[in-house]
């Protein structure tokens, strides 16, 4: 796709959009060297996460079934 192919509203800012993708492409290379470099760690951090967001969703939805169940004025006054 040239220059000439895109809409005349994108043509304006094309710089600006390319100089955005180079930045995600080299943030996302630095990512990628260093999960490589440190597997051990990434697999931490990628279990914590994971843990995290699971608890996070058991608390919600356990507090969500609570609220079904208990009547609404018990759940303003205990």
């Amino acid at each position: 796709m040239t220059n000439l192919d895109l809409p005349e509203g994108h043509r304006e800012h094309e710089p600006t959009a390319t100089k955005a993708l180079n930045v995600v492409k080299a943030e996302a290379a630095a990512v990628r060297q260093t999960a490589t470099e440190h597997p051990s760690s990434t697999v931490l951090l990628l279990g914590l996460v994971g843990l995290a967001g699971f608890l996070i969703g058991h608390g919600v939805g356990y507090r969500k079934v609570e609220a079904d169940i208990v009547p609404s004025f018990r759940r303003f006054w205990s």
